[in-house]
């Protein structure tokens, strides 16, 4: 576990940013990284802490998926509905989010295992599993198969074993 130094919560390794204050974890040596802040972040500290997520992780993005044992970022298409799971030679319908690259098989991720959904005019994004064989949970609770749960930033999405962190702009917040 990692502990933030601004508010001492405890984060898995490989997090970026406090889930709580959103303070930036890993920072970088030699560089100043142009960032912003949440309001809600805030939550009643005292601290200066305007320099907490770079404005470059959010770039042209709806949001980031962060594979936590990996340690980086996946690399999601740029559409308002999408299919995580992982590819097989010979697959009919292949996901549009291939987790291979993650050992998604040893962790337990269907061939199809989830659908991701934008909803831009509510401003909101859920996830679907669909009906996958070792099923997917938020934040540590289970999801129904078929039944839609809204993402938040900073939640935990766990398909099967494969862990990914939910990183969201202001405006899906």
């Amino acid at each position: 576990m990692i502990t933030c130094k601004v508010c001492n919560n405890q984060e898995f390794h490989g997090v970026f940013f406090c889930g709580e204050c959103g303070s930036q974890l890993v920072l970088t040596d030699d560089k100043n990284v142009d960032t912003f802040i949440y309001p809600s972040q805030v939550r009643g500290l005292e601290l200066d802490i305007s320099n907490t997520i770079p404005k470059k992780l959010l770039e042209n993005k709806t949001f980031i998926l962060y594979c936590l044992d990996q340690e980086e970022m996946i690399n999601i298409p740029d559409q308002v509905e999408f299919t995580i799971g992982r590819f097989v030679d010979g697959q009919v319908i292949t996901p549009d989010v291939d987790l291979n690259l993650y050992e998604a098989f040893d962790k337990g991720v269907s061939r199809l295992h989830a659908t991701i959904r934008i909803n831009p005019e509510k401003n909101k994004i859920h996830v679907i599993d669909l009906g996958s064989a070792n099923g997917s949970s938020v934040n540590g609770y289970e999801i129904p198969a078929n039944s839609e749960v809204p993402l938040n930033h900073g939640d935990v999405l766990t398909l099967g074993k494969f862990r990914m962190k939910v990183i969201l702009p202001k405006e899906l917040k």
